[in-house]
């Protein structure tokens, strides 16, 4: 077996920077998911596997948002379910469509206004009965 050998021409290693980026997010108090988002970005760049640091954050929300019921990652999901179907509204409205395309399109838009009623009282659980895993900063 090889072992690799390591470069002590570095300070401390390749991935300095984002161990000391990591090492100050902790110290400034943020939110641990935010941090895990951060090195999951760092991930997928230095890997080149595209597409790595969003499932990461997808499954964070299933997880921890609805299954841990954390607000801020309730919160998230609820942005972007806001922003989706604010597309599919603007598209209905402006869109020349056939009667069935129109008649999908207003299927998609009460699932999306039926995911943000379901989203919404998640958060209003969260509130009340939700532990999140971090500290508050202040």
């Amino acid at each position: 077996m090889i072992e690799k050998q390591t470069d002590v021409t570095l300070p401390h290693g390749e991935d300095q920077n984002i161990k000391m980026e990591l090492l100050g997010m902790i110290h400034s108090a943020e939110n641990p998911f935010d941090i895990i988002c951060h090195v999951a970005k760092y991930l997928e760049k230095t890997s080149a596997e595209a597409g790595y640091a969003d499932h990461v954050r997808k499954d964070m929300r299933a997880v921890y948002g609805l299954a841990l019921l954390d607000r801020k990652l309730l919160a998230d999901e609820q942005r972007d379910v806001e922003a989706r179907l604010a597309r599919i509204r603007q598209a209905y409205e402006t869109g020349d469509f056939t009667d069935e395309e129109r008649h999908r399109i207003r299927f998609a838009i009460d699932l999306h206004q039926k995911n943000l009623e379901r989203l919404r009282e998640r958060i209003r659980e969260a509130e009340i009965n939700g532990t999140p895993p971090y500290m508050e900063k202040g």
